[in-house]
């Protein structure tokens, strides 16, 4: 934005008493002078107009940014399922010759914030069914069924996917919600080589 100035026009020359005519008119006329003044308060109500505009702006600051919320898999064994294990590159993969595993990894965004999208990538050789949904679950509730926010299905290798988060429930709210990955395997062969390399969440805030 540009300097903000105000340079007035208008300077005042004094009457002399017994010397100078007071008049309507003419260069030195209450009409000269008046429109003078006039002119004057009006570039002065533009100027603090335009302070008002900044000052307001700066007050509500930058609008909402969209971000990405970036995971190396670290999921925690699900209780009655086998386990994914993670390996010194930051992969997550299945122990062993398994065919069905699942586990959960915590999800931090900020109270607020709207999610767009969930992404996920990683590789499946073979024909089993690999889902990583994007969830949340009340907080003070341990009968409460997880919602299903947003989920891909891993059925090509490698893959990388992205799922819109459902809109109706997009809005993070960190008072009533925890917010999880879930990612299960189910149907696998003993040879298939089964990975996952990431997760994001697309959000603005």
């Amino acid at each position: 934005m540009a300097d903000l100035v105000f340079n007035p026009t208008f300077r005042h020359t004094d009457y002399v008493d017994n010397r100078d005519r007071v008049q309507a008119g003419g260069p030195n006329g209450f009409n000269a002078r008046f429109r003078a003044l006039a002119a004057d308060l009006t570039t002065l109500h533009d100027v603090v107009t335009d302070v008002n505009t900044a000052l307001v702006a700066l007050g509500q600051g930058p609008g909402p940014v969209q971000q990405t919320l970036t995971l190396s898999p670290a999921l925690a064994p699900v209780a009655g399922s086998g386990a994914w294990v993670q390996d010194t590159a930051g992969f997550a993969s299945r122990s062993g010759p398994l065919t069905s595993l699942a586990g959960v990894q915590s999800v931090s965004l900020p109270h607020g914030a709207r999610m767009a999208s969930f992404h996920t990538l990683g590789q499946n050789s073979g024909t089993g069914t690999l889902r990583v949904s994007l969830m949340r679950s009340r907080l003070l509730s341990t009968v409460a069924p997880a919602e299903r926010l947003a989920r891909v299905t891993g059925d090509t290798n490698p893959f990388d996917l992205n799922a819109p988060v459902d809109p109706n429930n997009a809005v993070v709210d960190t008072v009533q919600f925890r917010y999880f990955v879930l990612a299960t395997l189910d149907g696998a062969a003993a040879g298939d080589t089964v990975t996952l390399s990431g997760f994001q969440v697309l959000y603005t805030a």
